[in-house]
């Protein structure tokens, strides 16, 4: 009878303790042992890393990697259980790379990894591979490289339609110089009477506007091309910051693998006269890459910042800002550069351009930071606040228990 009372509260503890305490997830949730980018997931077109607890973390890029409105083959690897496969830039899943079934290793952004005994829930962080990297010339086109230094297909092609321009491309960028010699382009053609007249008919040059497509300079067309003093009362700021919630912009940032960084270009017009066709242009490090979110005064707009984007006219004692975000990716060894920002006014050539910088340290043993859903308390002290009444009756349900087992042991 003793034995039968004492095997029924045994499981009837048993029992308690299942039915309330937390899941393996919630337990790593709490305690604070969830694995950071554990892996990367699709949502909506944009890609970000999750943890191994499946809570959503930073922006990781975009899911379609193509220029062209085709999904890239092999555009990257994830992991599906122990096993790696190829995914699409649609994110579809592809064939399969490698099955991580060798003693003693896991799957991992998708490589195959040691798994580590002495703490297997927090694995080494393997780097991630980007098959769009980053962008050089070959030949008079602009490429994709990968984050090994591989071409991984064509961004842009710099060749234009215009015979009169020597089409090149230099340090990641198109350029088109139109060349009026006669030989570039014959002499009365189409296109060297538009872009090469050195004097243009009375119905383009003296309507007021400069027309730089049309040939139309300060030498050629000085009553639409003049230079306004007011130019030379544009000024330019740079500033950045790596908390999209802070208000605070500053002129220094200090970034690790991994991590967003955001931008913001000022251009104020402190002359009392209006000015027109203000470009603004950036110079931003390779290790930044992904620039994206480009907006003017916070309205989304397209165009490429590290081109060169035209902002309109800028009334007298008034800004215009823009701003856009970056990333890095893998970092090698530490740096510090600088980003530039430069401005200049269509049709106003001989004008010195306003321009700024900020200095950014790159710093590859830095921690990316992480965005999270997380509440407020998290770790030990969070699971406690959480399940500290269940423990305290656990703890009561065993003090019991001593108790009812010594007075059983003493009747025997």
């Amino acid at each position: 009878m003793n034995k039968l009372l004492v095997i029924s509260l045994l499981s009837l503890i048993l029992v308690i303790f299942a039915s309330v305490m937390p899941s393996v997830v919630q337990a790593q949730y709490y305690l604070g042992l969830c694995t950071p980018n554990y892996q990367q997931r699709c949502v909506n077109n944009n890609m970000y890393w999750y943890d191994s607890c499946g809570n959503q973390g930073n922006y990781a890029g975009s899911c379609d990697y193509n220029n062209y409105n085709n999904c890239t083959y092999h555009a990257y690897r994830l992991c599906q259980g122990n096993n790696i496969y190829w995914y699409s830039g649609c994110n579809q899943q592809q064939d399969l790379v490698q099955s991580c079934s060798m003693y003693n290793q896991v799957c991992q952004y998708g490589q195959c990894v040691a798994y580590s005994i002495v703490n297997p829930v927090l694995p080494p962080v393997q780097p991630v591979y980007n098959p769009y990297f980053t962008k050089a010339c070959v030949g008079s086109s602009v490429y994709w490289y990968d984050s090994l230094g591989v071409a991984s297909g064509l961004y842009k092609n710099c060749a234009d339609n215009n015979s009169c321009t020597i089409d090149a491309c230099s340090a990641g960028k198109c350029s088109n110089t139109i060349k009026c010699d006669g030989a570039t382009c014959a002499s009365g053609s189409a296109d060297y009477n538009t872009y090469c007249q050195a004097t243009q008919p009375a119905s383009q040059c003296g309507n007021g506007l400069c027309e730089p497509n049309l040939g139309e300079t300060t030498t050629s067309c000085p009553n639409d091309c003049k230079i306004s003093a007011s130019v030379n009362g544009l000024s330019i700021s740079l500033f950045t910051k790596q908390d999209l919630n802070s208000a605070q912009w500053q002129k220094t940032a200090d970034v690790g693998p991994n991590s967003q960084i955001y931008f913001m270009i000022s251009a104020t017009n402190n002359s009392t006269a209006q000015i027109d066709n203000v470009n603004i242009l950036a110079n931003i490090p390779m290790e930044i890459s992904s620039l994206g979110n480009l907006q003017l005064n916070g309205v989304p707009v397209s165009g490429d910042i590290v081109s060169g984007i035209n902002i309109g006219s800028i009334a007298p004692s008034t800004s215009k800002s823009v701003t856009f975000e970056g990333k890095t990716q893998t970092l090698s060894e530490p740096a510090t550069k600088q980003a530039t920002a430069t401005s200049n006014v269509s049709g106003a050539s001989g004008v010195p351009s306003g321009s700024d910088s900020v200095s950014i340290t790159l710093n590859p043993d830095q921690a990316a930071a992480m965005v999270s859903n997380a509440p407020a308390t998290s770790g030990f002290t969070g699971f406690l606040k959480h399940w500290y009444l269940w423990i305290l009756g656990a703890v009561a349900l065993v003090f019991l228990f001593i108790i009812v087992f010594k007075r059983l042991s003493s009747n025997v």
